[in-house]
């Protein structure tokens, strides 16, 4: 491949938020309990047991180069998947706590079985099957993949890999490079089966004007207001958290409103009628000024994120604020982690909002090991951020085996890395340095053009970044 190299400094040009609490940094337990907030209080549900992932399903991968996608990927549906990230499905005629999906049937829609010694969590339990075997069910329904389902975010064996540039899918063949509107229709999946959603959720009886958001620099699925902001619980009384001054404000309850499910309502000592969710008081944080803020955490330790389900995180990663870029996943020790991002120079495809491109896991995965253009001098001050030898797959986090023969954790598709130039938590020297890769005739016609390939075959000018890595 000929091509011009290019490597240089980017700077980041303007930040839309300080954060308040520079260098706090949030501890996450390991999968076995709650993760504790600076309450101590106990914060949601652990979404999934070890060996389930959480795989965003169809455009939400990030497939498509459309400036749309590229910029902002949605992620409105969140389906359960197994440790390879093929999406979980429930038999309907299946009755709670059993399966009856056997046979030519079990053949095409294999059981997703759970490991010798599961661990079975929230609503999550296992269903025994013969020779010793254990199915995982939830919510009591038995769980199952579907063969045809080769790539990530799949469902009924519609990939959405056909969608945007060309590249291999799960099977080795080269998919893509086709318009959606010019795709053959999705083949719809059989009314007996469903997809195993984890996002939305359903069945939450809520308040009126109360919704559950992905949060995702809370980690969490969250409760939020009328306006989609961050709702927060108050470890102490409700009606008698301190008002002066504060930044906490009460959310509100209508006068002729009703308690509903969970959620409940006390009347302040100031006059105020608030909601309230498992007995402790609801709030709002004014240090949050958009949707998808969680900036609250940390402030006080008798307050955090409203959760309902939160994600895994391995032992030895943190969540780290930086004073330009929010927060940021980091190592034990607080210092960034990294990923390395690549889009159409042409595009934009998000490079230059303030946190970089926004995560789009077929991009990590088609840049991969193979890709990440990192040897020789590069690996003196780049470094994977390893695994253990036992980490399994587990809710965004997944690990692969390093060529130099040791494991390297990946978060929603991207490889994590670490950089030199960083030496205190909050250090983000790494962040958007990159290279600018052109083809040696970037004016002949497309025929002629050498591709260069970035994991996704571009005919154009490519470039691979360094970026933080964003929870």
């Amino acid at each position: 491949m000929a091509a011009n190299s290019l490597r240089a400094r980017g700077l980041t040009a303007f930040s839309v938020l300080a954060l308040l609490v520079a260098g706090h940094g949030d501890a996450f337990s390991d999968g076995e309990s709650f993760r504790k907030g600076s309450s101590g209080a106990d914060i949601g549900i652990l979404a999934v047991p070890e060996g389930i992932t959480l795989e965003p399903l169809g455009v939400s991968q990030g497939y498509q180069s459309s400036k749309l996608i590229a910029t902002r990927p949605p992620r409105d549906e969140i389906a359960f998947a197994d440790p390879r990230g093929m999406t979980l499905y429930t038999y309907v005629p299946d009755p709670l706590g059993q399966f009856t999906c056997v046979a030519e049937c079990a053949q095409v829609w294999r059981p997703a079985l759970a490991p010798a010694k599961p661990k079975p969590i929230g609503d999550w339990s296992v269903i025994p099957r013969d020779q010793g075997a254990k199915q995982w069910a939830y919510k009591g329904k038995a769980l199952y993949t579907y063969v045809k389902d080769i790539d990530p975010g799949s469902v009924y064996g519609n990939s959405p890999a056909r969608f945007g540039g060309k590249r291999k899918n799960g099977a080795g063949e080269v998919v893509g490079g086709i318009r959606r509107a010019a795709a053959v229709p999705d083949v719809p999946l059989p009314p007996e089966w469903k997809v195993a959603l984890f996002y939305p959720v359903s069945g939450i009886k809520l308040p009126a004007g109360f919704g559950v958001k992905e949060v995702q620099d809370a980690t969490s699925l969250v409760l939020v207001n009328h306006r989609n902001m961050t709702l927060y619980t108050f470890a102490g009384e409700p009606k008698r958290d301190k008002r002066q001054n504060s930044p906490w404000l009460p959310a509100e309850a209508p006068q002729l409103s009703d308690p509903i499910g969970d959620f409940n309502f006390v009347v302040r000592d100031d006059g105020i009628k608030q909601w309230t969710y498992k007995g402790k008081g609801l709030y709002t944080c004014a240090f949050d000024l958009a949707p998808d803020d969680a900036h609250g955490i940390g402030v006080d330790k008798q307050w955090d994120v409203a959760a309902l389900y939160r994600y895994y995180n391995p032992p030895t990663v943190t969540i780290q604020n930086t004073p330009t870029q929010g927060k940021v996943l980091a190592t034990a020790n607080g210092l960034t982690l990294y990923r390395r991002e690549a889009h159409i120079v042409q595009s934009g495809g998000g490079h230059g909002f303030r946190r970089g491109s926004p995560l789009r896991p077929a991009v990590g995965r088609d840049i991969g090991i193979a890709h990440v253009g990192c040897d020789g001098e590069c690996r003196k001050i780049w470094h994977p951020y390893r695994a253990p030898d036992d980490a399994t797959a587990w809710g965004q986090w997944t690990v692969i085996t390093h060529p130099d023969d040791f494991r390297q954790w990946v978060y929603q598709g991207y490889s994590l890395w670490t950089y030199d130039g960083d030496k205190k938590p909050g250090d983000i020297t790494g962040h958007d340095r990159y290279d600018l890769l052109f083809a040696d005739k970037p004016d002949a016609p497309a025929a002629q053009r050498t591709v260069i390939d970035i994991g996704t075959p571009q005919d154009g000018a490519a470039g691979l970044y360094w970026m933080i890595a964003i929870p």
